[in-house]
């Protein structure tokens, strides 16, 4: 099963997660994530940026789940 890279943030302007994952940003107020995942830092915003890969996202009302 081919992975595709997701990475989310804190959206300061909604105060809530940002996930981004094959060319959609999405907010939501949970994330549960069980891929692995590393930090990634920007010079602009967003700052810290958690990034990763994984097959499938799930989206359920304002929380995803990240599968591995």
């Amino acid at each position: 099963m081919k992975k595709y890279r997701f990475f989310f943030h804190y959206r300061h302007q909604t105060k809530s997660m940002s996930i981004h994952y094959r060319g959609k940003c999405v907010p939501v107020k949970e994330v549960i994530c069980n891929a692995p995942c590393e930090t990634k830092w920007n010079k602009t915003q967003p700052v810290l940026v958690m990034q990763g890969y994984s097959p499938n996202v799930e989206f359920i009302d304002d929380k995803v789940i990240i599968h591995e």
